[in-house]
């Protein structure tokens, strides 16, 4: 009879090292494990808890344990945690000591228990503890039949562990991948892709197209190159020539399957074996560099129109100052008198762009500030309207302002230069026009609407008009101006903690420059930088 119970036994061991080689999923594994330990040696609890250096154990799966037995396991084995020396041997021992504990306490479902380890290449990786509710010792052919299985379960155990890590780090991966905002591409030796995230797919725009398993030269096509060599010549040349290596280009690529093209740069970097002697996989880093290069483009036409800007009216000055001052002239007063007024003018644009200028560096060096007091907005639109009145020609300024406006905390030197360089532009692009300064409020903010009538703007402009250094491509060959003025307002606004846009009149022809200001601010925010972060 007891050579059949163990023959029985061998064969569920058999039986046993089948099902764990089969299982990679961690969590069922556990469970399988300590249903067949239990059976195997006659238990009829137990559970399994696996054991880590830096969270010591903790219970993964448990069998018809009570609820007060659970948290009773769970106590003693934190209390083990922090006293532990992580050495098989005493942590058994502690494992032992639980058993030994939980059998004194004489509850009616369990009577007996046994602990066996769970070792993979000697190091502990957990514990199978079984228990009995009837007072029959385990013996120690049930103690070595456990064994037997736990070796093998150890390893199943193990393996499970290595793959929800693998798994738990691949979906870590694929989590930034997905999150990065340039495009990635993974590829084998040979160039061919393995993985790519979503915002290479949007950059290219391939759609919905599965382009895993295609050529790198078949969905980066190169228009021009500006700056390095493609890639298939520079591992030609021997890249990489150390693990570190980087390969970088700049140029234009192709969208997938058209003609369009966006400006790149290209990092790619090698993924080395553990001896860094081969090249397992290629990552290449693909970042459009459109709006870099428009800001480029920005900057020099920024360059160039300043340049034309400061010099033209240094010319006019000198001129006319050369003029009045010609030896032996008699010049009427009318004649001195309008030389003089051009001049005036002329000091005044040039030192408007000046202090655009000055006011754009301190933006950029965060040291640009604001002094706020409070102010009365329509008090300060009356203002600019008189300071203005030699600009307008045949513009005419209308305020409209309710007779209960409220005042708010601001710095009013700022605000009115938001407001002047509004106008400012109205008069330029709006010749003629009446330019109307309207006021509203709500519980929170005042809100300045600056509306003229003008020719309006277009979808691009109205969506760039902030934009630093930005001309309108319609206008800026007839129109004076920097491209800082409105960008000035944008900060100075937000600074405020308002907001500004603009939009077309739907009345008439038309643009309307709006912008808010809260209504109340805290008084740590009276003196502030603005950053424009």
């Amino acid at each position: 009879m007891l050579q059949d119970i163990r023959i029985r036994q061998r064969d569920y061991l058999i039986k046993i090292t089948q099902i764990l080689t089969q299982e990679l999923e961690l969590e069922p594994l556990l469970w399988q494990v300590l249903q067949m330990a239990v059976d195997l040696v006659g238990g009829e609890s137990g559970f399994v808890a696996l054991f880590n250096k830096t969270i010591g154990w903790q219970i993964r799966t448990q069998m018809n344990l009570t609820e007060p037995e659970m948290k009773y396991i769970e106590t003693y084995l934190s209390g083990v945690t922090n006293t532990s020396s992580y050495s098989v041997t005493s942590d058994m021992l502690s494992i032992n000591m639980l058993i030994k504990r939980i059998r004194s306490l004489n509850l009616p479902d369990i009577a007996d228990g046994m602990g066996i380890p769970l070792i993979n290449r000697e190091k502990l990786i957990g514990a199978i503890v079984i228990f009995r509710g009837y007072k029959v010792s385990f013996t120690p052919y049930e103690r070595s039949i456990l064994k037997s299985f736990t070796d093998q379960a150890s390893i199943a155990i193990n393996n499970a562990m290595l793959y929800s890590e693998n798994l738990e780090e691949k979906m870590r991966l694929d989590a930034i991948i997905k999150s990065v905002a340039d495009g990635i591409i993974v590829m084998n030796i040979s160039h061919k892709v393995i993985l790519v995230n979503s915002a290479l797919k949007k950059m290219l725009n391939t759609g919905n197209l599965d382009i895993r398993n295609f050529y790198l030269e078949d969905i980066l096509r190169f228009k021009s190159i500006d700056e390095g060599i493609p890639l298939s010549e520079a591992e030609a040349g021997g890249w990489p020539l150390n693990p570190d290596s980087k390969h970088t280009i700049t140029g234009e690529i192709f969208l997938y399957n058209q003609d369009k093209t966006i400006p790149v740069n290209i990092s790619y970097t090698p993924v080395m074996s553990a001896d860094n002697r081969q090249i397992q996989n290629i990552i290449a880093l693909i970042r459009d560099i459109s709006k870099y290069k428009e800001a480029d483009e920005l900057k020099n036409n920024f360059i160039s129109t300043i340049s034309h800007e400061l010099k033209t009216p240094v010319a006019i000055i000198k001129g006319y100052a050369c003029t009045l001052n010609i030896v032996g002239a008699d010049w009427d007063e009318e004649v001195i008198h309008e030389s003089l007024k051009v001049i005036e003018e002329e000091a005044d644009r040039l030192t408007v762009m000046i202090n655009d200028l000055l006011d754009a560096s301190r933006l950029n060096s965060g040291t640009l500030k604001l002094y706020k007091t409070d102010i009365l907005l329509s008090e300060t639109c009356t203002g600019v309207k008189k300071h203005m009145l030699n600009q307008l020609g045949d513009n005419d300024i209308i305020l409209e302002f309710p007779d209960d406006f409220p005042f708010v905390s601001a710095d009013e030197d700022r605000i009115r230069q938001v407001l002047i360089n509004i106008i400012s532009n109205a008069i330029k692009y709006a010749p003629g026009s009446d330019i109307t300064i309207t006021g509203s409020f709500d519980d929170s903010f005042a809100y300045i609407a600056v509306s003229d009538e003008g020719p309006g703007l277009s979808a691009y402009d109205l969506n760039h008009v902030f934009d630093r250094f930005y001309r309108s491509q319609k206008t800026s060959n007839n129109v004076k101006g920097t491209g800082l003025g409105l960008f000035l307002c944008k900060a100075i606004i937000e600074a405020h903690g308002g907001k500004i846009y603009v939009e077309n009149r739907t009345d008439r022809t038309g643009a309307i420059f709006t912008f808010s200001l809260p209504l109340e601010s805290s008084d740590e925010e009276k003196s502030q930088v603005i950053n424009i972060s």
